[in-house]
């Protein structure tokens, strides 16, 4: 027990890493009538980067030759509808030991679906910040459901047997 409490006490200001498991929904191959490239992209990032970000759009973060994009060493995932499938970003991933030289305190999951006009440009629902916690002692695992308009952070549902959709194994988590 004291090995544990010294270590939650070293760690306190501790950077976490995280698992991202990146999902796609079904009803994306059948939304879009030309399906686009989706690139999803996946960063620890500072609240100044966040706030850059969230200040320029996604368009402008996509566009090509972005300069963020390249500063924040993302990870970036590509979808195509012969090719949907799960991503995880392992918690080891050595890309981690870039992003915590920053002390970064969210992790950016930004996707480049098409511009909604209906969609707030306050809260694009494109983009999602996750903030991180301050420490190693529990793992822990950020989850993202990619639909046609959005992205959200979702809780993997127990299975009940191997009926169940993948559609049925995720709950949204709101905020």
């Amino acid at each position: 027990m004291l090995p544990v409490l010294m270590l939650v006490l070293v760690c306190t200001g501790c950077v976490s890493q995280y698992k991202v498991v990146v999902d796609f929904s079904p009803e994306l191959s059948s939304h879009f009538t030309e399906y686009p490239t989706i690139e999803v992209d996946i960063a620890a990032v500072t609240d100044s980067e966040a706030d850059e970000v969230k200040q320029m759009g996604v368009e402008e973060y996509f566009a090509p030759g972005s300069g963020i994009r390249q500063q924040l060493q993302a990870q970036t995932v590509f979808f195509f509808r012969e090719e949907i499938h799960s991503f995880v970003l392992p918690s080891r991933a050595p890309i981690w030991q870039n992003w915590k030289l920053k002390k970064p305190s969210n992790v950016l999951v930004i996707a480049s679906l098409p511009h909604d006009p209906s969609m707030s440009v306050q809260a694009d629902p494109r983009l999602l910040l996750v903030q991180m916690a301050r420490s190693y002692v529990f793992a822990r695992s950020i989850y993202v459901w990619v639909e046609p308009k959005r992205i959200v952070r979702v809780t993997r549902r127990a299975s009940r047997g191997g009926s169940d959709t993948a559609a049925q194994q995720w709950v949204e988590i709101r905020r």
